[in-house]
């Protein structure tokens, strides 16, 4: 419906609702109708994230009247949050820190990875349910060889939890390690897979080798490496990923499936790696 300026609201690419025919928010704007299927991110914050970005270009590629919005959601709102959702015809959410294991509680149903792992990244709302999923592990499984090797994760949330049960249902030894442990922080000596799970962008928890894969769920927004990334690469490490490829492919994941459509993978990544916010 038209706006308090008799225009139609739009979301920017970042997430940021914006009155401005053009970019004065500095995005691309995706217009939103009467008929728009809704899908958001449920996290707190969630100004930080790239999602709605990479989202709502997916869609915009598709032709489809679909929307992603950010729904910061503080921890003990989180119930009303996801009771929300059905209340407004979303058709779905991707969940994100802290909420990750929390969410476990608040769905209808999960699928055998978010049962296995004790972690949802990914809602789906259809008929009054809710229906839980993760796709993070699949996202990091998916880019290593990690049969056989030994690998070491980082982190103490949902994300971890789903990062090492993929990693161990694709045949890797896998060992959980934080800031909680008595031992932090760990040896990477007999390590051949480094994921790091935490937030930490700017400090490197365990140095890499060259024989070394790692993987970086940390980003910065402006596309610049983390310190982690930036060290495997002058380590010359066997493969690095870093945060903005887990988080396309995670995202694809999802995409894939609220809508039922094969997710325009080479769009949704040129957003996420174009400069500026």
């Amino acid at each position: 419906m038209p706006g308090p300026h008799g225009r139609t609201p739009r979301i920017a690419d970042g997430g940021e609702a914006c009155l401005a025919p053009t970019s004065r928010c500095g995005a691309r704007m995706t217009e939103l109708h009467g008929t728009t299927t809704l899908v958001g991110l449920i996290g707190w914050p969630t100004s930080h994230s790239l999602s709605p970005r990479m989202q709502n270009a997916g869609f915009a590629a598709l032709g489809l009247d679909w929307a992603y919005v950010p729904l910061p959601t503080a921890p003990e709102r989180l119930g009303e949050a996801v009771r929300g959702l059905i209340a407004l015809g979303f058709a779905g959410a991707n969940v994100t820190i802290p909420h990750k294991q929390a969410m476990i509680e608040h769905c209808d149903e999960l699928d055998a990875v978010a049962a296995r792992a004790g972690s949802v990244n990914t809602l789906v709302v259809h008929g009054g349910r809710v229906l839980g999923s993760s796709t993070d592990g699949a996202a990091v499984t998916g880019q290593l060889e990690a049969h056989g090797r030994r690998a070491l994760v980082l982190g103490a949330g949902g994300a971890a939890q789903a990062v090492a049960d993929a990693l161990a249902q694709a045949g890797a030894l896998a060992e959980v390690v934080s800031r909680r442990d008595t031992d932090w922080p760990p040896s990477g000596d007999a390590v051949e897979i480094l994921v790091n799970c935490t937030p930490v962008k700017n400090e490197l928890l365990v140095a890499p080798r060259a024989a070394m894969q790692v993987v970086d769920l940390a980003y910065n927004t402006d596309g610049s490496p983390t310190e982690l990334v930036s060290a495997a690469r002058a380590a010359g490490c066997e493969v690095v990923v870093d945060g903005l490829d887990v988080l396309l492919h995670q995202g694809v994941a999802s995409f894939e499936r609220w809508t039922g459509e094969t997710a325009p993978l080479a769009r949704m990544q040129e957003a996420l790696r174009r400069p500026g916010t």
